[in-house]
């Protein structure tokens, strides 16, 4: 499913500083991962690099490297500024943004650690950074190629990551932005509508078929089903229309733009997603959802692009909800639970659980259902 998490929250008074050591001069501890991590942040255009929008970041199986190290540190002389003010930097915007010449640091800003080319096997440069500006604490990841770029921030008192090698593994596993190829559907929000100031303004040829108002609590947030020569595309717009995901309803395993849009107002809530089923004791499937229940379950399905084969446990299903017979596969990794939900009508002539565990794999190459 299509998800872009908000994280920019207040920072945990709690975290160590370590020892600061000046740009330039990091150096890297390689270490093992040991997951894929199914998560999407903000994509945009280059052009747009600076209000980060859009959807892409390490969303789909079959788009990372597989890469057992994280990357070393490199002198980051060639491809690090610090920000000479000509962009204004917003008011919660991480300290650390691609500004179109390389990776510009906030004016006064403090890198503790670096960490270069997180995915080697992609045609695209990308750095994460453990960096400190105003009293608080970020680690961001920036990826940017192709036409289009990436980030993702957060504050580490918010987020189940140990330390900053974790955040850094969780980027390598996830396997970053997805450049979409022609067919693919829009690849920045702006290419079918903007949202400032509480005017919405859809391009040309895109009709706004449904509208509903600040779904996000707390957040200046708009929900759109938007139709554009023939197809759909579901979106949701925070941040006052600074940030954005979306999915073609094509491509999502949800029947309703509402089921995809709770789902969607949940993970941007920092909840899991609506989510029908979990793991219990015995690694089997169990009902998470009143009104769900589990007709049929396999463990150990082989969707080694899901991650099956560096999991802990997982399980695929069908199940009924909402009158409906859904498919579902959960990944157990350490510390998470991978999700994915697709409903029997988005998965036509699958009727069986190996049929499922195919159709997966054959969505892997798609980009994976959203």
């Amino acid at each position: 499913m299509t998800a872009q998490i908000d994280w920019q929250r207040e920072l945990d008074a709690s975290f160590g500083s370590g020892h600061d050591v000046p740009v330039g001069h990091f150096v890297a501890a390689g270490h093992t991962a040991v997951r894929r991590r199914r998560s999407r942040a903000l994509v945009a255009g280059l052009a747009a690099a600076a209000v980060v929008a859009g959807v892409a970041w390490g969303t789909a199986p079959g788009g990372s490297p597989r890469g057992t190290d994280a990357p070393v540190a490199t002198d980051p002389s060639g491809t690090s500024q610090v920000s000479d003010g000509s962009l204004p930097w917003g008011a919660d915007e991480p300290p650390a943004r691609f500004g179109g010449k390389g990776v510009e640091i906030r004016d006064g800003a403090v890198v503790h650690e670096r960490r270069e080319d997180l995915y080697p096997g992609k045609d695209t440069d990308s750095v994460a950074l453990d960096v400190s500006f105003g009293g608080e604490r970020w680690w961001v990841a920036l990826e940017w190629g192709d036409g289009s770029g990436a980030s993702q921030s957060v504050h580490p008192g918010d987020v189940p990551f140990a330390d900053f090698d974790a955040f850094v593994q969780d980027q390598v596993q996830g396997g970053g932005m997805i450049v979409a190829r022609p067919g693919d559907g829009p690849t920045r929000s702006d290419e079918l509508v903007t949202w400032h100031g509480g005017e919405l303004d859809p391009a040309p040829g895109v009709t706004v078929v449904r509208q509903v108002a600040d779904p996000v609590p707390g957040d200046e947030s708009l929900g759109l089903v938007l139709s554009s020569h023939g197809v759909t595309t579901w979106m949701l717009l925070t941040q006052g229309g600074a940030a954005a995901s979306w999915s073609l309803e094509s491509d999502s395993g949800w029947v309703t733009f509402d089921q995809w849009l709770e789902d969607q107002v949940a993970l941007q809530s920092g909840d899991l997603g609506v989510r029908l089923v979990e793991l219990g004791a015995d690694g089997t499937l169990e009902a998470a959802l009143p009104g769900v229940e589990v007709l049929e379950q396999q463990a150990d399905p082989d969707v080694p692009e899901y991650g099956t084969e560096e999991a802990l446990a997982s399980a695929v299903g069908v199940v009924t909800w909402e009158d409906r017979r859904w498919f579902v596969l959960l990944v157990r990794f350490s510390g998470e639970d991978a999700l994915t939900t697709v409903a029997a009508s988005k998965a036509p002539g699958v009727e069986t659980l190996d049929q499922f565990a195919a159709f997966l794999d054959d969505k892997a190459d798609e980009g994976g259902m959203r």
